[in-house]
């Protein structure tokens, strides 16, 4: 902003303080912003668009010598004017952070810090003289500010501004990342005129707003306006300036209340409410009525919530509260859906400020004066009481948007008549009714003929039931939300805001209104000489000046009501009006009508019945169409049926309330078929002129005139073969080979006639013919080829009947070459012979030459083959020859075979040759004791190796490990048992043979008993007891002379086998009969048989005697 000397506002502060003066003869205290250095007055009546621009606008009234303004609007004029420089839209910004939670918050300003701002004025040199939680204060290089107003001002800022707006306007957007708001304190331009701004160009660098120093004194609504500018700026840019400053001087009341600087805003508005709302021209009313509307909005539609959602939502002007209203938030009052609604109610209560609901305030107090910090009502633009005479109120100017409203009392009970009659459309009305009884106040929409624009109302009881009536008349104007003279008002550039004239009248209508048939003539409409239409003559006379009826008009048939009509008149004036309205039955019968009389309410003024009249069905009109008027025999053709049964009342002679489709239809196509679809399909089988005619019939019964077309059906049109394959065309040809079958197709064959009733004749070429009518599908094949392909001419004859064509197309047959059969894998062992199998056939004709390719070379010695087969043979021209290999592996053969037709095919395959397994061979041991002395001697050999270079292993079953390496093994064993040998050989290559194994047994060998004997004596006298000790026992062995024993019978003999052993060798000179003695013996059990019969007994020493002599 270019900004001239102090001394350039010394000469304008005469000129204000002159205008101050004369302003206090005047209602209105006009402001007087600086711009440029130059003055812009603001007249109370604005007819276009004020060119420039001001400087700002009216903050606070302290004195009527000291102003202050606003410059934000106009800095963000000039802002929008040069395109949005710099534009910083945060809608989603983040939580803002403070210093004092610990969070990240960087490049925090500290106390002494030095920077250079960017004002409106140009760069500014300023340093910290104070910080907070939430903001940094500024002061301009060289100016001084005690510390008293700084704890105050920061003091004031933590505790009330910072904090309420941000519950209302959301959190401030931060761009430099500080946590901090910086208050700018500079000077601007001395006391009074400008006392601050916000800069939107500079926003989307650092968070500043600029106070001027000079006007420190009211510092705080000026920082909670700007403060609020800078937050609405983040999150909707593009928002009108209307709504900006709205809710700017929103935040100053929410901060501090009514001061005498929004009265006097308000005032300037409710005092003159013709300007309008939605139109931003810097008037001083623009920002009255832009703070009451959004202190309207705030308390009813959920108070900071409401106003928070509004900022953050980016739908701009009207819309953007719309959405609101139907998203309000908790605790709301419903107000309307749209701004219509929503301004009716609005200057309700800004002229009532009524208790009721959403027709007054609750937080602002309105008076009836306007002094101080006072805000008045909104003045009436009339009033009145006395009802001899209709009353009128005209020239009543308005802006698109702004209001008038008029008072009426004093009624009489007759009803009030109202009318508004503006000088063009989009004038909008609603009319109030105060209850008498109650006082409760009712709201209805005055009723506007979209054709004249008037407006009408009727209020029953005025006097009575209703005891004062109130009338709201707004200009909805097309042209609504509008900055200055900006492309977004949607106007011309060298138009102007809309603004209209209306007048209104009021009166009382001391009688209710009349009707009177005047006349009912019926007549013939269709021309079949019978009555089947009437025409009334209706004469209407109003009591009003000026009035809006309802005339009702319904026809009854047997005392049903079939048909009904509505229409509005205008009359009054004691002045008749003769309407003129027609009927046509929808069937034949006597019709009575019953005539009706109402006024906008609703309210019956009059009625009135006929006689029955008789009335015959009028005829329906038939229409249509056809396709064509020529066509192909056997081609469909396509008819459309139309008409239409007209009938009920009009308004003029020839329309009707009704218009019904037939309800049938009746074709005749001319050549003995009819038809009674609406639209149905024929065709022609033969040539000939035809007429077709069309006959409807309505829901009375009656039948239409019938209307007729002639068709020319010929002929004339041969048919057009198409051959295909498998959908493909093939007229290019085609190429196969023998045998193979195709399927031959001319569908796609074009002809008048179904391609089912053409006779097709298909000639192969091979000799071969297929004829027949519809045969468009069929499939043939060719049993002759070559290598290079033999030629056939395929033809195709249509023959429709009247017209033949015929298609050549050459079909190429080529020779199949001998095809691969399928085969399993081929495998074989070394110096096995392989019978190669038939790897080919051919299908139309024989196999004549075979080349088979042996890669490494194979034996072609068949069953002699051998090791000393000679395996290089790498070719052999048999069809199955016999091979072998000597050596095991993947083994690569090809095949190249030629058919009697020269074709050649070829192959290659893979035999996988195994090893063959080397056999393991030994003699099978006989079985034997402890004592025989085996020998195991391997034979074994490879038959596909060296038997000399296998390697043996020997796997006895008593030895932990294998014996390897040798081919003959040693062995005898200890221990009697069954035992097992197994051998297995190991070829060259590694391929182990399958075990060989034999089982043998070792006998136990028996043991060798040994008994001694002896018999206890005492004193040379053999005993008959057994002694329990041998002290005095004295052992006498009786032997006889052939080495037995003797003994008389009952005297005691004492056995003793413990010198007998186990013959294993293990037990040799072995003596100990204790089985976990190492030199145990063997024997595990002794069996004692004495020969008598007696019980046998165990143990080593026995104890027996005889019994008896033998």
């Amino acid at each position: 902003m270019a900004k001239s000397a102090h001394e350039t506002f010394s000469i304008f502060s005469l000129i204000i303080f002159v205008i101050l003066i004369l302003s206090s003869f005047s209602p209105l205290t006009t402001s007087e912003p600086i711009i440029d250095g130059e003055k812009v007055e603001f007249g109370e009546e604005s007819n276009g668009f004020q060119q420039g621009g001001s400087m700002g606008k009216k903050y606070l009234f302290n004195n009527v010598s000291s102003v202050t303004y606003s410059a934000s609007s106009s800095l963000k004029k000039q802002w929008i004017e040069d395109g949005y420089p710099g534009l910083n839209h945060q809608n989603n910004a983040p939580l803002r952070f403070t210093k004092n939670n610990n969070t990240l918050c960087e490049n925090a300003w500290e106390e002494g810090d030095l920077d250079n701002i960017t004002s409106s004025d140009g760069v500014v040199t300023s340093i910290v003289e104070k910080v907070s939680a939430n903001a940094a204060i500024f002061i301009e290089e060289g100016n001084i500010i005690s510390s008293t107003t700084l704890n105050d001002i920061t003091s004031t800022w933590e505790s009330i501004i910072y904090p309420t707006n941000v519950n209302y306007f959301g959190q401030p957007p931060d761009v430099d990342n500080n946590c901090q708001i910086e208050i700018v304190i500079l000077s601007i331009d001395g006391p009074g005129e400008i006392g601050g701004y916000f800069q939107p160009s500079i926003s989307s660098l650092r968070d500043s707003i600029f106070i001027d120093i000079d006007d420190l004194s009211n510092r705080n609504g000026i920082i909670a306006h700007e403060f609020a500018h800078l937050i609405h700026n983040s999150k909707d840019p593009y928002e009108y300036i209307w709504v900006d400053e709205g809710l700017a001087d929103l935040a100053s009341y929410v901060n501090f209340g009514v001061d005498i600087s929004l009265a006097q805003h308000a005032n300037s508005w409710t005092e003159n409410t013709s300007k309008g709302l939605r139109w931003w021209n810097q008037r001083i009313e623009d920002y009255g009525s832009a703070f009451l509307f959004f202190a309207y909005i705030e308390e009813k539609l959920g108070g900071a919530a409401a106003i928070r959602s509004l900022v953050m939502d980016t739908a701009i002007g009207g819309q953007g509260i719309e959405n609101l209203a139907n998203n309000p938030r908790a605790g709301s009052t419903l107000i309307g859906s749209n701004m219509n609604e929503i301004f009716a109610n609005f200057s309700i209560a800004v002229t009532l400020d009524s208790s009721q609901g959403s027709y007054g305030f609750s937080h602002l107090d309105f008076s009836d004066n306007c002094l101080g910090e006072n805000i008045c009502r909104a003045e009436i633009g009339g009033e009145n009481m006395q009802w001899n005479e209709d009353w009128q109120s005209s020239n009543n100017q308005l802006e698109g948007w702004g209001m008038k409203s008029f008072k009426f009392s004093q009624g009489n009970g007759d009803p009030l008549n109202i009318m508004v009659q503006p000088d063009r459309l989009g004038f909008k009305g609603v009319i109030l009714q105060r209850e008498a009884s109650s006082g409760t106040l009712t709201m209805s929409k005055l009723r506007i003929d979209s054709s004249s624009g008037i407006g009408t109302g009727l209020i029953h009881g005025f006097g009575n039931t209703t005891s004062e009536v109130w009338l709201f008349v707004w200009y909805n104007s097309l042209v609504d939300d509008c900055d200055y003279d900006f492309a977004n008002c949607g106007i011309l550039s060298s138009g102007s805001y809309p603004s209209g004239f209306f007048t209104v009248n009021a009166g009382l209508i001391s009688d209710t209104s009349e009707l009177t048939i005047q006349g009912i003539e019926s007549f013939d409409r269709d021309g079949d000489t019978l009555f089947d239409s009437v025409k009334f003559q209706i004469e209407v006379t109003s009591f009003a000046y000026y009035e809006i009826l309802s005339l009702t008009l319904e026809a009854y048939n047997s005392n049903s009501l079939t048909d009904s009509i509505q229409t509005f008149v205008s009359a009054g004036d004691l002045e008749s009006e003769i309407i003129e309205i027609w009927f046509s039955p929808p069937e034949t019968g006597d019709w009575s009508f019953f005539f009706r009389l109402d006024d906008i309410n609703g309210l019956m003024q009059d009625q009135g019945f006929s006689l029955p009249i008789e009335l015959v069905n009028i005829k329906p009109v038939s229409s249509g169409s056809i396709s064509s008027n020529t066509t192909q025999t056997w081609l469909p053709n396509y008819f459309f049926g139309g008409g239409f049964d007209q009938w009920g009342f009009g308004l003029t002679n020839g329309t009707f309330t009704n218009n019904e489709t037939p309800v049938s239809y009746f074709w005749d196509f001319g050549d003995g078929n009819v038809s009674n679809l609406k639209n149905p399909i024929h065709s022609y089988l033969d040539e000939g002129m035809f007429d077709v005619t069309l006959v409807v019939k309505d829901r009375g019964g009656f039948f239409s005139e019938s209307i007729s077309w002639r068709i020319q059906a010929n002929d004339s049109s041969a048919p057009i073969p198409e051959i295909s394959v498998d959908g493909k065309n093939i007229s290019d040809g085609l190429t196969l080979k023998t045998n193979q079958r195709a399927q031959f197709s001319a569908i796609g064959t074009l002809d008048n006639l179904p391609i089912s009733e053409i006779l097709f004749t298909w000639e192969w070429g091979d000799g071969d013919v297929d004829s027949g009518v519809g045969l468009y599908e069929i499939g043939h094949e060719w049993t002759d080829g070559s290598a290079d392909g033999t030629l056939y001419t395929l033809k195709v004859t249509a023959d429709d009947g009247k017209q033949i064509s015929e298609i050549s197309i050459k079909i190429k047959i080529l020779n199949r070459e001998p095809e691969l059969n399928s085969f399993e894998d081929l495998q074989t062992f070394t110096l096995t012979p392989l019978e190669l199998p038939e790897l080919f056939s051919d299908h139309d004709g024989s196999i004549v030459g075979y080349s088979w390719q042996f890669e490494g070379g194979v034996s072609l010695d068949g069953d002699g083959m051998n090791f000393s087969s000679n395996f290089n043979q790498t070719i052999s021209s048999e069809s199955n020859p016999t091979v072998g290999w000597i050596s095991p592996g993947l083994k690569n053969i090809t095949l190249q075979v030629e058919d009697d037709d020269g074709n050649l095919s070829s192959a290659s395959i893979q035999v996988t040759v195994y090893n063959q397994r080397p056999v393991a061979i030994f003699e099978r041991p006989e079985d034997g004791d402890v004592y025989t002395a085996y020998i195991f001697d391997s034979e074994s050999f490879d038959p596909d190796g060296q038997s000399s270079q296998l390697t043996h292993v020997w796997k006895i079953s008593d030895m932990d490990d294998t014996i390897e390496n040798i081919s003959s093994v040693s062995r005898t064993f200890s221990e009697p048992g069954i035992y097992s040998v197994s051998l297995v050989v190991i070829d060259s290559r590694g391929l182990e043979s399958a075990p060989k194994i034999y089982l043998f047994e070792i006998e136990n060998p028996l043991p060798i008993p040994s008994i001694s004997f002896d018999c206890p004596s005492i004193e040379g006298k053999l005993i008959d007891f057994i002694p329990k000790d041998f002290e005095n026992i004295t052992w006498q062995i009786p032997w006889t002379q052939d080495g037995g024993a003797f003994l008389a019978p009952n005297k005691q003999i004492r056995f003793d086998g413990s010198e007998s052993g186990d013959a294993d060798p293990i037990f040799i000179d072995k003596n100990s009969i204790d089985s976990q003695s190492l030199d145990w013996n063997g024997i595990s059990q002794w069996i004692w048989d004495f020969g008598d019969s007696s019980p046998p007994q165990t143990g080593p020493v026995v104890w027996h005697h005889y019994e008896r002599p033998g």
